[in-house]
């Protein structure tokens, strides 16, 4: 028999099993076995085969229409620019993956040493690719399978990148270390409930630990993004794979954990895949938010809290009226503390804080009423009313203002 005839059989056999390609398949089957490439073999279709070789090929053959995927059985599988060694304890390669390494090497720069982090790395192809291309960064693969970090460190040494790449077994949660650049991941996202609908090829052969994204898709997800937040630098990127569907919430998932998202990339089908975001530094109004905290702890504490006890060491009372127990201390200073804080009301209220300004003028009528009871100073009043009137008119063209940036 020769290899034309066994070929022939083949795809009979592959059709018949609803295999897709079974021609290309079977080509390339018969490849292996004959050690060979598939060019050579399409040039000498003529020649026979051997009893050995017909019973290694029907074997294979054989495995291939059972549905267990073409990768696994050669043993290897074409990823980006490189063919990575795969088996079944490793999720195969997919094309679209491909985007996730595209994107780090957008934001890679060629001279500047990054260090990166992919989290769940299976066979270690996304950080592989991106180290080939960027020679002076290095990288860590963690996954939670023992297996899958074996292959990854096979694959890492055919590369030959072991000086720059570190594959550890490890689970996400109990994985501490520096700070990183870059983060990259594929996590598993497809819901549990779903899993049964996948092909049988998938469902059947590939480890379901890499599938497996926990009741409603999003637990790995949700996991990788908050671990990332404490592992990633300060403008870092995390670039992170999703499933169909998986959008918005992901995003805010990303936006509540500090980051800030640049693009969202589709795959081959035109369905969102990719996303990729910066981690900012989540106080960005720190200054502002940091004074009207302190503000409101003193000031509200003391002034608004029910009941005539005053805190010690103040010299205001607890009460709606906002009386002082010494109304005489401070007065000399009246009316530069009125100034002050009617300034502050000003100011804060150009920023939008209509809560913070109303504060400050209660603030700044307080101290009004203790000169009026003290000294009962008219000129004190008069600059007062002429202050608030003021105010009253910068208050409604500011808002006027705010309403048309709005």
């Amino acid at each position: 028999m020769n290899y034309q005839t066994l070929l022939n059989n083949a795809v009979n056999k592959l059709k018949s099993n609803s295999i897709i390609n079974p021609g290309l398949d079977s080509e390339l089957l018969l490849s292996k076995v004959l050690h060979t490439t598939r060019e050579k073999l399409l040039l000498n279709l003529a020649k026979k085969t051997t009893s050995q070789e017909k019973k290694k090929f029907d074997l294979v053959i054989e495995k291939r229409s059972r549905k267990k995927p073409l990768a696994y059985i050669l043993g290897n599988k074409e990823f980006w620019k490189t063919n990575f060694v795969v088996n079944d304890s490793v999720l195969i390669p997919r094309p679209d993956t491909e985007i996730l390494v595209e994107e780090a090497l957008n934001h890679i720069k060629v001279d500047r040493q990054y260090q990166i982090l992919d989290i769940g790395t299976g066979s270690g192809c996304i950080l592989i690719s991106v180290l080939k291309d960027r020679k002076k960064s290095k990288g860590i693969g963690i996954d939670i399978s023992k297996n899958a970090i074996h292959n990854a460190k096979t694959n890492a040494k055919i590369q030959q990148l072991e000086n720059r790449i570190k594959f550890i077994h490890s689970d996400i949660d109990k994985f501490y270390s520096n700070k990183y650049d870059l983060i990259l991941s594929n996590p598993p996202y497809i819901s549990k409930l779903n899993l049964r609908f996948l092909s049988e090829d998938i469902r059947n052969y590939e480890p379901v630990l890499a599938l497996d994204g926990g009741y409603d898709g999003y637990s790995k997800i949700i996991n990788v993004i908050e671990k990332s937040s404490k592992l990633i630098k300060i403008k870092g990127k995390l670039i992170l794979e999703i499933g169909f569907g998986q959008l918005n919430k992901s995003m805010k998932v990303l936006r509540q954990n500090g980051f800030y998202i640049n693009k969202v990339s589709k795959d081959l089908a035109g369905i969102n895949r990719c996303i990729i975001s910066t981690k900012i530094w989540i106080m960005r109004n720190y200054k502002n938010n940091h004074r009207r905290s302190r503000f409101r702890h003193n000031g509200d504490r003391n002034f608004r809290r029910n009941g005539s006890h005053h805190k010690l060491n103040s010299d205001f009372s607890n009460g709606s009226d906002f009386k002082r127990k010494n109304p005489g201390k401070n007065n000399q200073n009246a009316s530069k503390l009125i100034e002050k804080y009617t300034e502050l009301a000003r100011e804060a209220l150009s920023n939008g804080d209509k809560i913070l300004s109303e504060n400050y003028l209660q603030h700044a009528d307080h101290f009004s009423r203790i000169s009026e009871q003290q000294n009962g100073n008219k000129i004190i009043e008069k600059n007062t009313d002429k202050k608030v009137e003021d105010f009253s008119k910068s208050e409604s063209s500011t808002e006027k203002d705010l309403s048309n940036l709005v």
